[in-house]
């Protein structure tokens, strides 16, 4: 079972990486709430002290992950979802 977890994971990194590379970066609203990011962090960066940067970005980095994280399951549940649906389909065909 461990074997088929790791090689679904890895499957799960490679499917949405290529996912974020093919679709996210080239959705026109993806690239404009990139820029508007970038130029909010660059603006928030005049305003906070050295000291309260590192803390900020440590903080960037946790959202970071917890978004990731998110992404993550919601792609797991997806995949469940589909095949369940596969599976009733397949199902509902043999009765």
């Amino acid at each position: 079972m461990e074997d088929f977890e790791e090689i679904f994971n890895q499957f799960k990194a490679l499917r949405m990486e290529s996912i974020g590379n093919l679709v996210i970066y080239n959705s026109k609203e993806y690239k404009r709430l990139s820029q508007e990011s970038d130029r909010l962090f660059m603006e928030l960066c005049e305003y906070v002290k050295p000291e309260g940067m590192a803390l900020f970005l440590d903080y960037c980095n946790v959202i970071t992950l917890l978004q990731g994280t998110a992404e993550s399951v919601m792609y797991e549940q997806g995949f469940r979802d589909g095949f369940s649906l596969i599976k009733l389909m397949f199902n509902s065909n043999n009765t």
